[in-house]
């Protein structure tokens, strides 16, 4: 029971960061309208002209997740066909296709098979079991970093009436990943830029270390925000709207996990194998508890058919989470009691900007995004020509990042797809994903 509560939550994790269908199309790109407003307060009173109705997103990516067609990523395979589990499962792809719910991915990444340092005269590697290079340095979301009072957005919302005009109260469920990262330490670095290989032996354990991160966490919170246009700034030909939020939550469950792999060698100095630790702390009811606040604020400026927003999450903000840290190396493990905490001024800036240029028949929407939590970037188009509408994008999101899709708007009925294009996590080589929405 326990684990499939566990897989419930990983797969409810997982559509709180699934993006529409359109937005797949524009590479990703997050426009300004009230759907922006978890990064941007002010965006809930915005009357945006680029919003368009979406139909409901099929969750293609779940076909891959419980379909016994796709054993590499089929876990609920592990409740009534262990064996075929224990040889096909891959827990990247698994991973891959969790992170991308909205899309059917053709080819997920693929797990390396093993860590190896290949150790030269001269000269460092670190490859799969193949002979591919990994990547060492990787990051998506928040790079598995999540102690921060900067929740990921709700998978639930419940509007709470006030009765005031611009004021909004709301119930949430949280849930989300912290994203992924994979890092190198700096005398692993220095090792393989300059084949300086003494600095690897120089301690036990070695200090070339290769680093992997996730993390995913659950909630419940209370947000109350308020937003309102401003007086008209005389001289200014445009309208700018203000938003402030406060958000709590009381933590319902936390995991923060990490995987070290370094190399080690014999009394000769020579490379004999591979090391590898495991830590990771965890929170839940009855094991820990977790709470955290925090304060947004944010800007949007309409001038003249250009959109620019600007969103700072975080001004202030603090969360503590208790529980217990484990350590499994080398065939053993050890726990203890501990805390992650964050406190003071940790400010994630949004911004985002877009301009409906008009066409002789049609228009050409180019819309940009930037948001340092997890340093992406994002430049997309969409041409609308009648019910008709194609869409290009691209970005940095972990990696490079692309999208291309259309759909058509008609009386009663609306289609859109996309086709995307991402860089898989950990090991290099780009994986390619569809998404579909039909509304009536």
């Amino acid at each position: 029971m326990k684990r499939w509560i566990l897989l419930l939550l990983a797969i409810g994790s997982a559509m709180t960061a699934a993006q529409g269908v359109r937005q797949q199309g524009l590479g990703g790109l997050i426009l300004p309208e009230p759907g922006a407003a978890p990064y941007n307060p002010a965006y809930a009173v915005y009357p945006s002209p680029y919003a368009e109705g979406e139909g409901f997103r099929l969750p293609l990516g779940l076909l891959r997740l419980v379909l016994p067609l796709f054993p590499e990523t089929n876990a609920p395979g592990y409740f009534y066909d262990r064996q075929t589990f224990k040889e096909r499962f891959d827990a990247l792809s698994f991973y891959d296709q969790l992170t991308h719910l909205d899309s059917f991915l053709f080819n997920p990444a693929r797990s390396p098979d093993e860590v190896v340092f290949s150790i030269g005269k001269d000269e460092i590697a670190i490859t799969d079991g193949q002979g591919n290079p990994l990547n060492l340095d990787f990051s998506v979301g928040g790079g598995g970093r999540m102690a921060s009072a900067l929740t990921p957005p709700a998978l639930l919302r419940v509007p709470l009436s006030t009765g005031v005009p611009g004021l909004g109260l709301e119930f949430t469920l949280v849930l989300g990943l912290g994203g992924l990262s994979v890092e190198a330490s700096q005398d692993l670095e220095q090792a393989m830029r300059s084949g300086d290989l003494a600095r690897c032996r120089s301690a036990d354990p070695s200090p070339c270390a290769l680093t992997g991160r996730t993390s995913a966490m659950s909630g419940v919170g209370l947000n109350l925000a308020y937003a309102t246009p401003l007086p008209e700034i005389p001289g200014f030909e445009g309208k700018v709207y203000a938003g402030v939020r406060g958000e709590g939550f009381y933590g319902l469950g936390y995991l923060e996990a990490q995987a070290t792999a370094r190399p080690t060698f014999d009394q000769d100095g020579n490379p004999n194998g591979t090391e590898y630790e495991v830590r990771y702390f965890y929170s839940v009811p009855g094991n820990g508890t977790g709470f955290g606040v925090r304060a947004d604020a944010g800007v949007v400026v309409d001038y003249q058919g250009f959109t620019f927003g600007l969103g700072v999450r975080n001004l202030v903000g603090f969360t503590r989470w208790s529980g217990t840290e484990v350590t499994v190396q080398n065939g053993g493990s050890s726990e203890a009691p501990a805390v992650r905490q964050s406190a003071g001024f940790t400010p994630a800036v949004f911004l985002n900007g877009a301009y409906r240029l008009p066409l002789e028949g049609g228009s050409l929407l180019i819309g940009a995004d930037f948001s340092s939590a997890d340093s992406s970037f994002h430049l997309g188009a969409e041409y609308a020509v009648g019910p008709y509408r194609l869409r290009a994008g691209a970005g940095l999101e972990g990696g490079f990042k692309f999208g291309l899709g259309g759909g058509v708007r008609l009386e009663g009925f609306s289609l859109d797809t996309a086709l995307t294009v991402h860089q898989a996590p950990v090991v290099r080589g780009t994986v390619y994903g569809l998404a579909l929405s039909v509304g009536f």
